[in-house]
């Protein structure tokens, strides 16, 4: 499976912040992902060379991305059982939007799932239970945080299912 993401460039604190927050309560990833956003979601059955030229291709002219997260959503996947804790950005949202679309035009375009609205976000928790997830949310939303940073590249990236590897890293213009 291949993936793109941009992992955050954060200050020492947020940064800290996230891993603190993930080693209690994202057990199922925090060994195997460091935290991102997911601007494409995971291909299989693509070939890989075909992948990497389209996203370098896309991001050639991408510019760097600043963004602030103040809110924590709780978040679902029909595929699992599991609930979310998402950072999702204020500022910020428009452009990995619109990156996220970028990269799913052309050769990708087939693979991008319209029926699930793309909310882009750093997850920092994982669990089946729905109440202690909206718990964590409301915990974080009351703390007014905020965690700003920058996105300065992209990440092509694959899953094995146990860890992913990244492949080639693309940076943005400053």
């Amino acid at each position: 499976m291949l993936y793109t993401l941009c992992y955050p460039t954060l200050s020492d604190k947020d940064h800290e912040f996230i891993r603190s927050f993930r080693r209690e309560h994202d057990l199922p990833f925090r060994d195997v992902v460091d935290h991102h956003f997911t601007v494409v979601f995971g291909i299989s059955d693509f070939p890989e060379d075909t992948y990497s030229e389209h996203v370098r291709t896309i991001l050639q002219d991408q510019k760097s991305i600043d963004f602030v997260c103040r809110y924590a959503a709780l978040g679902d996947d029909s595929d699992s059982d599991d609930f979310y804790v998402f950072l999702t950005p204020d500022e910020g949202l428009s452009d990995i939007c619109r990156l996220h679309d970028k990269l799913y035009s052309g050769k990708l375009k087939q693979f991008h799932r319209i029926e699930i609205p793309y909310i882009p976000h750093i997850g920092i928790a994982t669990m089946p239970d729905a109440r202690r997830i909206q718990f964590l949310c409301d915990e974080l939303n009351a703390s007014s945080f905020s965690i700003g940073g920058t996105l300065e590249s992209a990440t092509i990236c694959a899953y094995d299912g146990t860890q992913v590897v990244d492949l080639e890293r693309i940076e943005f213009e400053t």
